[in-house]
């Protein structure tokens, strides 16, 4: 009976101790399991850069990734879905691992008041004043293609006389424009609001309409020269996808004179 009463208590106290230790491993795999549950309810999938990203480059899907960051510690403006960012240009560089800010990002065809973003590689913009009626009655946009027309003065020699007479030529073929500076009073709409365009800025001077062209440095220097001497420039409006480059022939009295046949030398 001794024996009896002793093997009862032994089998007790064994059963107990598997008990208690199938208890601890419950709730030893268990509370992980809500402190991550607790964890994730805290926290907010953002975009973030998968590598370091230049700016003025296009974002690729393969430069995104998401990651889960405590809920507390998002930036404001932080992108939340890849359509966010996909195919638009960071104003800054990205470095691997930080949060997208959308408020950072331009798009591409979009010229915005940060235009230097825009400026194709190997052309300079130069905002050109003209009083062009294509760009005052809103006939051309940003992204068509213009040739940049020109007048000026040009002294010849006849002799020992000088005379000084107007010359009209094609200056530049197939620019794009690049962006648009229109006084306020003519991006007004028949109601009477300002309307809100891409690549098109207001000015409050009544004579500070221009284009904002990219071009080549020297042609640059060629456009501000004829300003500089009191030239005047025009736009003509090209095709859709016209990229043709034109043969054209100075036009001044003598060329007028010879293809109308206008008599110079009447008394």
């Amino acid at each position: 009976m001794k024996h009896s009463g002793l093997l009862w208590w032994i089998g007790a106290f064994v059963l107990a101790a598997l008990a208690g230790l199938l208890t601890y491993g419950l709730l030893n795999t268990s509370l992980p399991e809500t402190a991550s549950a607790q964890r994730g309810a805290n926290t907010v999938p953002v975009i973030v850069a998968a590598n370091n990203i230049p700016f003025r480059r296009s974002i690729r899907p393969e430069d995104l990734t998401t990651r889960n960051l405590p809920a507390d510690t998002v930036p404001e403006g932080a992108a939340m879905t890849v359509d966010q960012v996909v195919g638009k240009m960071s104003s800054v560089d990205l470095w691997a691992n930080e949060p997208v800010l959308t408020q950072q990002l331009v798009t591409p065809d979009v010229v915005t008041q940060q235009v230097a973003l825009s400026v194709p590689d190997g052309k300079i913009v130069l905002a050109v004043p003209t009083q062009s009626k294509l760009i005052a009655n809103r006939l051309v946009r940003p992204g068509d293609f213009v040739d940049l027309l020109a007048t000026f003065e040009v002294d010849i020699q006849r002799g020992s006389s000088t005379k000084s007479t107007p010359e009209t030529v094609s200056l530049l073929q197939g620019l794009e424009i690049h962006a648009i500076i229109l006084p306020v009073a003519v991006v007004e709409d028949a109601t009477g609001s300002v309307q809100n365009e891409g690549g098109v800025f207001r000015t409050p001077d009544e004579a500070g309409q221009s284009v904002l062209l990219a071009v080549d440095p020297q042609d640059a220097l060629a456009i501000q020269h004829i300003r500089d001497v009191g030239g005047a420039l025009d736009l003509a409006l090209r095709p859709k996808g016209d990229e043709s480059v034109i043969s054209t022939e100075a036009v001044d009295q003598i060329y007028l004179a010879d293809r109308y046949n206008i008599d110079l030398n009447r008394n």
